[in-house]
């Protein structure tokens, strides 16, 4: 089981702990979304269902998934269809796509998901991408085989500058990978002036006891410096606190997660990126 799975986890875990979330109906099965759109790319949406970890039913990822929903998406000019289709590259291995609308910096895109009576909304803006300045590769101490990665950008001023840092490895995921401890808010009272931030491995299910944040020599990785909204940046960053937990229930509920899906859990992104691919030599 990879991190979606560990999202869905981690929001019904989170969010049942909240004193918003009626104690009758925290965790009963409702729509947990991941969704992006990248800016020139086209929108991605899993949808799944929270379970209760109290729950004594036995309970797989593939149980979890919403297959049969009614998912559109709109740019504020027009209203698509997004269609679920199997993709292996995933976990789990089913999205809603479309390629009839794409990424534009400054526009809203609003999703909706409908599915047995329930129906989930969510509208984010996507920011402008702001450029990477350079990535460095330097040895780590003790180790012929690690390197790690850096990355330098300039962010703008203000507090609602938020940025994530995100990896595609092939040895890791199909998809680009949020960093670990990867998300970034520009200080307000900021000079304008570089910024340097430690590209950390994305920490998967499967990593165990053996995480580090480091990269292995030989390999070709594209690391993306996304610009996000403030409340997007919030969702991962509080996320991040929980994975640096460990997943620990008795820690994480005292973390608070917030997303941005009314009627559900998860996130919906719009995000401006700006990608390089680097060889780890």
């Amino acid at each position: 089981m990879k991190r979606v799975f560990y999202i869905v986890t981690a929001c019904l875990i989170l969010v049942s702990c909240q004193k918003t979330i009626d104690d009758d109906t925290a965790g009963t099965g409702r729509l947990v979304v991941e969704g992006w759109i990248d800016s020139g790319g086209h929108p991605t949406v899993i949808l799944t269902r929270s379970f209760s970890p109290m729950s004594t039913e036995s309970t797989t990822l593939s149980d979890l998934v919403v297959r049969w929903a009614n998912v559109t998406i709109s740019d504020g000019e027009r209203t698509e269809t997004m269609i679920g289709r199997i993709d292996n590259s995933m976990t789990p291995p089913f999205v809603y796509t479309t390629a009839q609308i794409t990424g534009v910096p400054g526009r809203t895109y609003t999703i909706t998901a409908e599915y047995e009576g329930e129906r989930i909304v969510s509208s984010c803006t996507m920011p402008r991408p702001v450029d990477i300045s350079r990535i460095d590769v330097a040895p780590v101490a003790d180790s012929d085989t690690l390197r790690e990665v850096s990355l330098t950008f300039v962010p703008g001023i203000g507090n609602d500058k938020c940025y994530q840092l995100a990896v595609y490895d092939p040895s890791l995921s199909g998809r680009m990978l949020p960093c670990f401890m990867g998300a970034y808010a520009a200080s307000s009272s900021g000079g304008g002036g570089e910024v340097t931030l430690t590209v950390c491995r994305p920490s998967i299910d499967t990593d165990g006891g053996d995480y580090t944040p480091y990269f292995r020599t030989g390999r070709t990785i594209m690391v993306a410096l996304t610009a996000i909204a403030p409340e997007v940046w919030r969702f991962w960053h509080e996320y991040d606190d929980f994975t640096a937990f460990g997943g620990n229930i008795f820690l994480a509920g005292t973390i608070p997660m917030h997303g941005n899906i009314d009627g559900g859990y998860g996130i919906w992104s719009a995000r401006g990126v700006d990608v390089r691919t680097i060889i780890i030599e």
